[in-house]
This record gives structure tokens, C-alpha cells and sequence, in this order.
């Protein structure tokens, strides 16, 4: 039996995949040819990280020991792209791979750490020893999820805290012991995203000193001196970017009793956050997740045709521009060959009388 398939050259290549995955699996006489030419399959560049268990089963980025993640390898100056969503249908975000960042605040903390005065790259290093002792290093990529992913505050400090206590194997001090037990008169979090206006509001309303209150003796006085050394240096919007980030995060530590809890990572943000070290290394000239794809269809014995009348229609629509764009685009088209796939199988095993 011979199947010819017609449509967008992601979702019906992956379609094709699946149907030949199943009918080998199953023992089914099948052969797929897609109509269309092989060259001209649109470019998925990496580097990029997805949990996809989709593009994974075809081939796409397979990392060892996980039947879902996608590690897509790609030159080492470009952003890896990353996705926390399942199946890398919705947040996406990038992440620093060579040592500046992405995010404005973690530009602030490079910039900081390399300042051009002894006082700011002390501060720089107050900054990290911070970081060290919870398990999150100043790695740029790290603080790119830290500050940036595009999830709540709390669900973005457990992903920072799980992808950096992997990369460095050490479990980092319980954030419960920097701060005081008790329950009583518990702030509020400050707002997220929390602009530079708004947490100039939040010190003139007093409640910047209720979060610094919340913190062990002689912690908030090391605090408030590293927020005036910072205040000082001549890099003023930068490190009101940064002081901002931290604010917005640490407010939602300072606001959770003593016997709180961070989020619970899901399957996928979990998977992620461990892969991030390794996908961080993943460097290629080139890397595509296209020519992934078509290398499984071609090896599953997939062919080629110019046309066919009886060709079946997969829904897709065409690549866009842009390379984020591009992973968003391969994402969803997977999802949609995956329910086109199980609806023409049903047909071909069980045809309309």
C-alpha cells in the first residue's frame, strides 16, 4: 500500500515519519512518498532546547537517556533558544551562550563584575558569593532564566535553582536559613515585571523595609550596603535595571514562611532545566532540525514523488522568518502532524465501507 502525502514541508514530513514508525512497529505493508522536493525543506537553525516528544521520536536533537528532550546543537556565539512549554508550543525565551547576556539585567551583572572600580567589582563579587551559596552561579545563562523566563518569579528561581545545582553538582544553602521564622505580618511580593518607578515607590512606601526585615540579622544591614554601593556607581540606569530584577525575585523568597515551599517543576521544566548546562556546550557549524527530520524519513524508506493525484492533504501553514519563529513554527506543525498522522492511520487500517 502506498500513501502520498501533500502539504507543509514540516508537518508532512513528520507526519510521514510517524506513519512509517507505525507501520514498522506494527508490521504494516506501507509505503509513504510525500509530493514535493526534498530541497526545498525550509531551515530550522539550532542551537535550541524543547521538550518535544514529538520532534524527539523523530530524530530531532535526541539527548541520551530522554525520550522527549530536543538538544539542537548550533554555533557557539548564537542565543540558544529555549523553550519551558510542553511539546515547545508557547514560552520561549533566549539564553546567553557567549558571556554578555540577554537579558538588560544580566548585562548589569557582567557589566558589574567588570567594572572599571575596585568598589564595583567588589560588589560584582558580593553579588556572586550571593548566588554561589543558594546553588545559582553567575552564569549568564542561568541568570538569562533567572530574570527572564516567561514564568512567574518563584517558578523561575526553581528552574535557576535545579539547572544550576546540575551543572555544578553542589546543593547550595536552603534559602530558609537567610531568613527569620515566623508568620506574623507577612508582606506582600512586590509586582511583576517591576519597573524601576515602581520599586522607587516600593522604598518610599516602606515596603522594601518590610522585605529587608524578613531577613537574619546583619543580613538586611549587608543588603542595604550593597544596594548603596550600587546606587553610587556612575552605570545608573543599568543598575537600576538590575537591582529591579533582583527586587522583583527575592521579594517573592522573602514573602514565603519559613516553612514554605518553591513551585513544583513540571516534566518538562524539569527536563529543561537539567538540560541547560549541556545544551550551553552544544556547538555545531550547522545545525538543522529539517535536515534531522528528513534524514529519519529518508532512512525509514520515505521517498520523494513530483506528483500524485491521490495525494492527502496535511495541514500546515509555511515557515515564517526569523529563527524563533522558525522553532515555534516546526513545534506546532509537529503537533498537528500528530493528529493528522493518528487520523490517517485510522482511515488506512480501518477504511470508511
Amino acid at each position: 500500500m502506498q500513501v502520498a502525502l501533500r502539504g507543509s514541508s514540516a508537518s508532512t514530513v513528520t507526519a510521514g515519519i510517524l506513519l512509517l514508525t507505525q507501520a514498522k512497529r506494527l508490521g504494516f505493508p506501507i509505503q509513504v512518498a510525500i509530493e514535493g522536493d526534498a530541497k526545498d525543506v525550509a531551515r530550522v537553525a539550532g542551537p535550541a532546547l524543547v521538550y518535544s516528544p514529538v520532534l524527539s521520536g523523530c530524530g530531532v536533537g535526541r539527548v541520551e537517556k530522554s525520550n522527549a528532550l530536543v538538544c539542537m546543537a548550533g554555533p557557539s556565539m548564537d542565543p540558544l533558544l529555549v523553550s519551558l512549554g510542553h511539546g515547545g508550543l508557547d514560552e520561549w525565551f533566549r539564553v546567553d551562550r557567549a558571556g554578555g547576556g540577554k537579558h538588560p539585567s544580566t548585562e548589569a551583572v557582567v557589566r558589574l563584575c567588570r567594572h572599571s572600580s575596585a568598589d564595583g567589582q567588589n560588589l560584582g563579587r558580593v553579588l556572586r558569593g550571593a548566588l554561589d551559596a543558594i546553588g545559582c552561579p553567575a552564569e549568564p545563562a542561568l541568570l538569562d532564566m533567572l530574570f527572564g523566563a516567561p514564568v512567574p518569579p518563584l517558578e523561575r528561581i526553581a528552574l535557576a535553582l535545579r539547572a544550576g545545582r546540575t551543572m555544578t553538582g553542589a546543593a547550595g544553602d536552603s534559602f530558609t536559613r537567610f531568613i527569620r521564622s515566623g508568620t506574623d505580618d507577612l508582606p506582600d511580593p512586590l509586582p511583576t515585571p517591576l519597573t524601576i518607578a515602581a520599586l522607587g515607590d516600593a522604598r518610599e512606601s516602606g515596603h522594601i523595609d518590610r522585605l529587608l526585615g524578613r531577613l537574619q540579622p546583619g543580613l538586611d544591614v549587608a543588603v542595604e550596603d550593597w544596594l548603596h554601593g550600587v546606587a553610587v556607581l556612575d552605570d545608573t540606569e543599568a543598575m537600576g535595571h538590575l537591582v529591579s530584577s533582583i527586587a522583583e525575585v527575592g521579594s517573592h523568597l522573602l514573602c514565603l514562611p519559613m516553612a514554605g515551599m518553591l513551585p513544583r517543576l513540571s516534566p518538562e521544566r524539569e527536563a529543561v532545566a537539567r538540560g541547560l548546562g549541556p545544551a550551553i556546550g552544544a556547538v555545531a557549524p550547522v545545525g538543522c532540525a529539517m535536515e534531522s527530520l528528513m534524514t529519519t524519513y529518508k532512512f525509514l524508506g520515505g521517498q520523494f514523488v513530483d506528483h500524485s493525484p491521490y495525494a492527502l492533504n496535511v495541514p500546515g501553514d509555511p515557515p515564517p522568518e526569523g529563527r524563533m519563529e522558525r522553532w515555534i513554527w516546526l513545534c506546532r506543525s509537529a503537533y498537528t502532524a500528530k493528529e493528522e498522522a493518528e487520523s490517517l492511520w485510522r482511515r488506512l487500517v480501518d477504511p470508511v465501507q
